[in-house]
C-alpha cells in the first residue's frame, strides 16, 4: 500500500466533472418523477458514474479502507476531493472537511520483536518478526520461562497440570475446527489461551501452517483511542500476544530438544517437556498515530430562518481492511452506501434548487469496530446536535438480500426501512407516504434487529429522528468476496434517488419531524434522560 502522496493523479481523475452523463429524473422502476424543485438533482444520479466510484473505492490500492490503514486515508481523501468539486463547504469546522477521530497505530520492530530459544545459556534458535514470526501484537512486552508443548487437541485436559511460571508453545496442526473458517480457528485459539492462563501458563505461540500462511508477516495494528474508544484500546492492549510460527520452525525446536515428532505423537498427558529449552519472546512495538477521520461536507439551505437547521445523509466509508495477506473490497458493505451518498450529495449541488434548510454529508470511520466515527462525532459535533432535524443512513443498499429462506431474485425491488418507528412517527409516515408517492420500492420492516449496529444509532440514542435504509444480507457478507460486479446499480441508484428526495423533503417543509415522547420512553440504550429533538406528548 503507497502512501497518499505517491498515488497517481489518475486515480482522483475518476471523480467525475460536473458535466458528467445524465439519466432521466424519474429512476427505472418507480412510480413518478420527482417534483420540479428537486428534478434536475436527481438527473445527476447516474448508475454507471456510481459504478466508476465503486470501483475505485473497492480497488487493491484502497485495501478495503480499514480504519487506521493508509487505504482508509486514500479513501477518505477521494470523498473529500469529490465534496471540494461539488462545492460544499467543509464541514468539519476550521475550514476543514475532516474531522479526526483518535486511533493509534502499533507497529512492531520487525528485529526486536522475536522468541529466542535458549539451550543453556546460548540461544539456539531466533525466530523475528522480519522473518519467520507472525501474528497480532498489541504492547511491548518481554516474558520468558521454561518452554513446554501443547496439543491443541489435549486443550480441554489443560488445566489438568500446574503450568505457572512456563512459556507454552502450541502444536495446533490438529486440533482447531475444521469448519466455519478463520473466525471459528480464532476463537478457539482465543480459548485455549485463556484455559492455558487458567493453568498458569503463557502461550508463546501457535503453530496451524493454514493459519500462519493467512496471515502474513506481522505489521502495524490500529485501534480505537481516546475517550471511550481509548479504553478499548488499552483493553486490548493489554491482551496477551497471539504469536504464529510455522510447522519448519518447530521442527528446529524439536531437534534443539533431542525430540522426533513421532516422539510427540507417542507422548502421554497435555503437556510435553522440551529437554530443558528455556524461551524468551520479546515485543518491541512503537505507536502513533493512525489516519482515522470522518468526512464532512455542507451545502447550505437558502432560508435565512431555517438554514442553521440540518438533514444529515451518512454512511460509513471503512471496511474491513488488509487482514493479513488478504483485504476485504467492502463494495456492499459500505461502499455501495459511501457511493450512494456522493450520488446525492452531487444531485443537492447541481440541483437548481437549494432547499430551505441545510444538508450536511457525513461519511464515517470506524462503523467496523463499533461505530466509532459516528459516536465520536456526536460527542463532538461541529453542528448542535438539537439543529438536526433527522439522519438518513444508507448502509449496505446495493444488493438483493439472500438467506437460506429467500432468493437474490425475489429481493430486486426490496429494501430494509429500519429503526423510523422506534422514535418519530412523523419521519417514519413521510418515508411511507414519499415511496409510495414516487419511488415504488417494497419496504420490509423485518430486520429491526440490525437498529443498533450501524451509525444512525449514535444520534437515535441522543434523540434525533433517524431513518436506516438496508438492502439485508447475502453469502459475502464480511467476506473478501463482497465485490463491485456482484452490485445492481439499478437498484443502488434508485434508493439513492429515494434518499435524495426524502432529505430534500425534509429540508424544504415548514415543519421538522417530532420524536414521540412514549416511544422514546421504550427505546433502549439512550444516551440521555431526555431526546435533543422536539417531542410531542401523545
Amino acid at each position: 500500500m503507497r502512501c497518499l502522496k505517491t498515488i497517481p493523479l489518475a486515480v482522483f481523475a475518476l471523480v467525475p466533472l460536473l458535466n458528467a452523463p445524465q439519466i432521466a429524473a424519474q429512476a427505472e422502476g418507480s412510480k413518478a418523477p420527482l417534483p420540479e424543485d428537486r428534478a434536475t438533482g436527481a438527473e445527476a444520479i447516474d448508475k454507471d458514474e456510481i459504478r466508476e466510484w465503486l470501483t475505485v473505492l473497492t480497488s487493491e490500492e484502497f485495501g478495503g479502507r480499514g480504519t487506521g490503514q493508509d487505504g482508509y486515508r486514500l479513501a477518505a481523501e477521494y470523498v473529500r476531493a469529490h465534496f471540494d468539486q461539488l462545492g460544499l463547504l467543509p464541514g468539519a469546522g476550521d475550514g476543514k472537511y475532516f474531522q479526526p477521530v483518535p486511533w493509534t497505530s502499533s507497529t512492531p520492530d520487525p528485529d526486536k520483536t522475536r522468541i529466542e530459544i535458549m539451550k543453556g545459556n546460548r540461544a539456539a534458535i531466533v525466530i523475528s518478526a522480519r522473518e519467520g514470526l507472525r501474528g497480532t501484537a498489541m504492547a511491548n512486552s518481554e516474558q520468558s520461562g521454561e518452554l513446554v508443548l501443547v496439543r491443541a487437541a489435549d486443550g480441554e485436559r489443560v488445566t489438568e497440570v500446574d503450568l505457572e511460571g512456563k512459556l507454552v508453545l502450541v502444536d495446533a496442526t490438529s486440533g482447531l475446527p475444521e469448519g466455519g473458517g478463520r473466525r471459528a480457528r480464532s476463537r478457539a485459539m482465543n480459548s485455549l489461551s485463556q484455559e492455558i492462563r487458567k493453568a498458569g501458563g503463557q502461550v508463546l505461540a501457535f503453530v496451524n501452517d493454514e493459519v500462519y500462511a493467512e496471515t502474513g508477516p506481522m505489521s502495524s495494528r490500529s485501534a480505537p483511542g481516546g475517550g471511550r474508544g481509548g479504553r478499548v484500546a488499552r483493553g486490548r492492549s493489554m491482551r496477551p500476544s497471539q504469536l504464529l510460527i510455522s510447522s519448519l520452525s518447530m521442527n528446529g525446536i524439536l531437534q534443539a530438544a533431542n525430540l522426533s515428532a513421532e516422539a510427540i505423537e507417542k507422548a502421554d498427558g497435555p503437556v510435553i517437556s522440551l529437554g530443558g529449552l528455556t524461551a524468551r519472546c520479546t515485543v518491541d512495538i512503537t505507536t502513533g498515530e493512525a489516519p482515522a477521520f470522518n468526512v464532512l461536507g455542507i451545502l447550505p439551505g437558502s432560508d435565512p430562518k431555517l438554514r442553521d437547521e440540518f438533514v444529515a445523509v451518512g454512511c460509513h466509508l471503512d471496511h474491513l481492511g488488509r487482514r493479513g495477506k488478504t483485504f476485504y473490497p467492502g463494495a456492499d458493505d459500505d461502499g455501495s452506501g459511501s457511493v450512494g451518498l456522493m450520488a446525492i450529495a452531487q444531485a443537492f449541488a447541481k440541483n437548481e434548487n437549494r432547499p430551505r434548510r441545510s444538508i450536511i454529508f457525513m461519511a464515517f470511520c470506524g462503523e467496523e469496530n463499533g461505530l466509532r466515527g459516528s459516536r465520536f462525532l456526536a460527542e463532538n459535533s461541529p453542528v448542535p446536535l438539537e439543529s438536526i432535524v433527522a439522519e438518513l443512513q444508507i448502509d449496505m443498499i446495493g444488493r438483493n438480500e439472500e438467506t437460506a429462506d429467500e432468493k437474490a431474485e425475489d429481493n430486486v425491488n426490496s429494501v430494509h426501512l429500519v429503526g423510523t418507528e422506534k422514535l418519530s412517527s412523523d419521519l417514519h409516515e413521510l418515508c411511507i407516504r414519499l415511496n409510495e408517492e414516487r419511488a415504488g420500492l417494497d419496504f420490509e420492516y423485518d430486520e429491526e434487529d440490525v437498529f443498533y449496529r450501524s451509525d444512525h444509532f449514535s444520534f437515535a440514542a441522543e434523540g434525533i429522528p433517524i431513518a436506516f435504509f438496508f438492502t439485508g444480507f447475502h453469502p459475502d457478507y464480511h467476506r473478501p468476496t463482497d465485490t463491485v460486479e456482484k452490485i445492481n446499480f439499478d437498484k443502488l441508484a434508485r434508493i439513492a434517488t429515494y434518499v435524495y428526495d426524502l432529505a430534500y423533503e425534509l429540508a424544504e417543509q415548514e415543519a421538522r419531524p417530532l420524536v414521540d415522547a412514549d416511544r422514546w420512553q421504550k427505546m433502549e440504550r439512550k444516551g440521555r434522560q431526555s431526546p435533543v429533538a422536539p417531542t410531542r406528548d401523545k
